[in-house]
């Protein structure tokens, strides 16, 4: 008789599990190894997809209030010429001017006044504000009145030299 088999070998302490060959873990597997992982990455791609569609939201709606806006300030300076604005100090003093009104609209920020061109910025206001740079530039020339919307903030937007 040959020597006796070590004790963990006997037959009635082997699972059976044990005696299949080693299988590769599935992806459910991996998945319910890493859970916290899992979560985690779930969770950023929900954050990162809710602040791109309120940004997206959130661009719209400055895109619908500032067509209002455009069309308010075009109906306010439709007859508008730069010489109205050159005595802007004084003139605001005065009631019922059209510098009154320009510097009592909301969102003003500020004029500059020459003989051929006046320069209003207007900084616009809504909840979408904080979350998209927008300004309200017009334009005052002999010719016309033109009112620009750049994608940036008030403070950035320089007058043109004419």
């Amino acid at each position: 008789m040959g020597p006796e088999p070590t004790p963990s070998l006997r037959p009635e302490l082997l699972s059976g599990r044990s005696l299949r060959p080693p299988s590769r873990p599935g992806w459910r597997d991996r998945l319910r190894e890493r859970r916290g992982v899992a979560i985690a990455v779930v969770v950023l791609v929900m954050v990162v997809a809710s602040i791109l569609g309120f940004r997206a939201a959130a661009e719209a709606a400055a895109d619908q209030a500032l067509d209002r806006r455009v069309a308010e300030l075009e109906s306010l300076l439709e007859s508008a010429e730069p010489r109205d604005f050159l005595a802007f100090g004084e003139s605001v003093q005065q009631p019922g001017t059209l510098a009154e009104a320009v510097r009592n609209e909301d969102g003003f920020v500020n004029l500059r006044a020459t003989a051929g061109l006046t320069f209003i910025r207007f900084q616009p206001s809504g909840w979408w504000s904080g979350f998209t740079e927008r300004c309200l530039v017009a334009l005052v020339r002999d010719d016309g009145v033109t009112i620009e919307v750049p994608n940036t903030n008030c403070v950035r937007v320089s007058q043109p030299d004419s």
